[in-house]
């Protein structure tokens, strides 16, 4: 198998701690992959994104399709020497930024009709060109292509598009088998808030041989107790032999909770986009560090943090760089933020070993989601509804 995922143990609560195995390496799980959404972090080089323990991380199908196209991938090998990431890469299978897109798009059984951005030019999105184009950028995990939509749909269209996602899930796995490359490829649960869809949708997904599953179609438009009610009826019907991947969540509070409901693998684009709004996570709260309460803070953004931002720099400072807008601030709290959610990860693993994550998860977001950050909490969420990529 392209991945192997081996259960180590699994709390009382129902979180899992895991190793999964793959061809770039062995990963602990639960596990939070930074997004690279052109092959690119925002404001970081890889060297600084590696340094803060992250270890796989997520690139965008559909934007490397556009930019720079499958013909750069195949010249350089893949995307790992070409953006020189020694870690694993998933790829998601562009779905996603089909549903972000403008009222310019068609969805048909062959796939996604739309017009490039870049220029204007028509393209094609379907199972097989998105498996296509994952294989020339040779991740080590790829994604079939999903139909994904609002979670406010109705049933009868929730049902339309999850009936048309398990179509194109076959499809895509005999583009795959067609022509194997050696890369694993995870199956997306939907079904959008209707426990008996979600359900069907698992039973139908867990019967074809992917190597994980991924629960799609949540963080568009429910409520929070939706989602968690959700990923905990996904997980319930997901074989506990094969990672589980809830597709772009979320906030640190969101993560803690979806462990809970035995979740392994994460992707967000949070933590670099909040650092460009000024925020930073910390485990005392969430920081907006523009405020001018900081301008005389001589003390580190997060003392509990070893990344070298904290180490090196004040709160002052930082609210100096980013109440002028400087690049260099925004820079700062996206090194501090990824470094964040990776500690924030190995505290929830180290719980989950211990056989303590009910009293880790509580003392947690007892930590990190004061009521003040009640707010931020809510922008972090509208910033992923918004953003394309």
């Amino acid at each position: 198998m392209a991945v192997r995922f081996e259960l180590l143990t699994t709390d009382p609560t129902g979180a899992r701690a895991g190793i999964l195995h793959t061809r770039r390496g062995s990963f602990p799980t639960p596990m939070f992959m930074p997004v690279a959404t052109h092959a690119a972090f925002r404001h970081l080089g890889t060297e600084e994104v590696q340094e803060t323990g992250a270890s796989i991380l997520l690139a965008n199908t559909y934007h490397l399709m556009l930019r720079p196209g499958a013909e750069v991938f195949k010249r350089f090998g893949g995307i790992h020497p070409f953006m020189q990431w020694d870690g694993g890469i998933l790829t998601d299978s562009g779905g996603f930024q089909i549903f972000s897109l403008p009222e310019d798009r068609l969805i048909t059984e062959k796939g996604a009709h739309f017009r490039s951005f870049h220029d204007n030019s028509r393209q094609l999105l379907s199972p097989e060109s998105s498996i296509a184009m994952q294989q020339a950028i040779n991740s080590d995990i790829m994604m079939v292509l999903d139909v994904c939509i609002d979670s406010r749909t109705d049933e009868a269209g929730t049902r339309e598009a999850m009936e048309r996602t398990h179509r194109w899930a076959v499809r895509s796995l005999e583009a795959k088998t067609k022509h194997d490359t050696g890369q694993a490829l995870f199956g997306i649960v939907q079904g959008g808030v209707y426990p008996n869809l979600r359900d069907e949708s698992s039973a139908f997904l867990t019967k074809l041989p992917f190597d994980g599953f991924a629960i799609g179609g949540l963080a568009v438009g429910e409520s929070k107790a939706e989602r968690e009610t959700m990923t905990a009826r996904a997980t319930a019907s997901l074989p506990t032999d094969k990672p589980r991947y809830l597709m772009g969540v979320g906030t640190p509070t969101d993560l803690i909770e979806a462990v809970l409901r035995g979740v392994d693998m994460f992707d967000c684009i949070i933590p670099t986009k909040m650092a460009q709004q000024g925020y930073a996570y910390t485990f005392g709260g969430l920081v907006r560090i523009s405020r001018t309460a900081y301008r005389l803070d001589d003390t580190p953004l997060d003392a509990e943090c070893d990344c070298y931002v904290c180490k090196r720099y004040t709160r002052g400072y930082l609210q100096h760089l980013v109440r002028g807008r400087h690049h260099l601030g925004s820079r700062m709290l996206s090194v501090h933020n990824v470094r964040h959610y990776q500690k924030l990860m190995g505290r929830i693993r180290a719980g989950i070993l211990s056989g303590t994550y009910d009293q880790v998860a509580r003392e947690l977001k007892a930590a990190i989601a004061t009521p003040k950050d009640l707010k931020e909490e809510a922008l972090a969420r509208e910033v992923t509804l918004k953003e394309v990529g």
